[in-house]
């Protein structure tokens, strides 16, 4: 911590960064979730596309829900460790839901066009839109949540 002043500035370590964004990542993947949630409902499908979360055999719906946070957790440090290597949202002075909201679509192009056709995952058996708006609410919650 620096004094500066009167007031008090914690300098937050690369670790700190990273569990913040784990954090950030979790309430982004609840977000994402509950987009997903509610599609599955008007569908008519209960809870049944949180268990599409899965490479092999569709699951049940509380371990997708559970392999999802666990995935959107590790993409959210990884949000948080380059949102600070960089500091590209700084010098750009970009809002944090937008810099969340790029790098969530970044994720959905990566993810539909190579991680889950190479894995032959069965997210991509739902509508194209809910996993892309799934990806929206993320991101926004994502980037409002990680502080800079």
């Amino acid at each position: 911590m620096e004094k500066s002043g009167m007031l008090m500035i914690h300098r937050s370590s690369t670790g700190d960064t990273a569990v913040s964004g784990l954090f950030s990542g979790l309430q982004g993947g609840v977000a994402m979730a509950a987009v997903i949630v509610l599609f599955s409902l008007s569908a008519g499908q209960g809870l049944d596309y949180l268990g599409n979360f899965s490479a092999a055999a569709p699951v049940l719906p509380l371990v997708g829900l559970l392999m999802h946070l666990a995935v959107s957790s590790i993409y959210g440090m990884l949000y948080a460790l380059v949102r600070r290597w960089t500091r590209l949202d700084q010098q750009a002075r970009l809002p944090g839901w937008l810099t969340g909201l790029v790098y969530a679509l970044g994720l959905w192009v990566f993810a539909v066009l190579l991680l889950l056709p190479a894995t032959r995952a069965l997210v991509l058996d739902l509508p194209w839109g809910v996993f892309f708006t799934g990806h929206i609410a993320y991101g926004l919650v994502l980037g409002l949540r990680q502080k800079p």
